[in-house]
């Protein structure tokens, strides 16, 4: 199984244009993964799965490998995103501020 997804994502990332997947990711992956983020409890060990899965996407499609020793951060400024975890951040403090706004 492992190894058909490999094939899958590798065939994926060499006919596909980089601009698509990352059109896919913004509009597709991301709204939906951050469906009702705002209410989330995320402890540290999640963080780091959500992180982890997100670096898995997007280190290929910058052209690295996890032996390139590329940060995270230089990944995400490369390909010009915010990552999953800024963006849970940013929407939990927006619905804190609604919050804080109610009567």
């Amino acid at each position: 199984m492992q190894g058909t997804l490999f094939n899958i994502k590798r065939t994926i990332f060499r006919k596909v244009r980089k601009e698509t997947i990352l059109k896919i990711y913004n509009n597709l992956v991301l709204p939906t993964f951050l469906y009702w983020s705002e209410n989330w409890t995320l402890t540290a060990p999640q963080r780091r799965k959500i992180e982890a899965a997100e670096m898995k996407l997007l280190r290929p499609l910058a052209g690295y490998t996890l032996h390139d020793h590329k940060t995270n951060d230089y990944i995400h400024r490369e390909l010009q995103i915010t990552g999953i975890l800024g963006k849970i951040d940013e929407y939990r403090q927006n619905w804190f501020q609604h919050l804080q706004r109610m009567p």
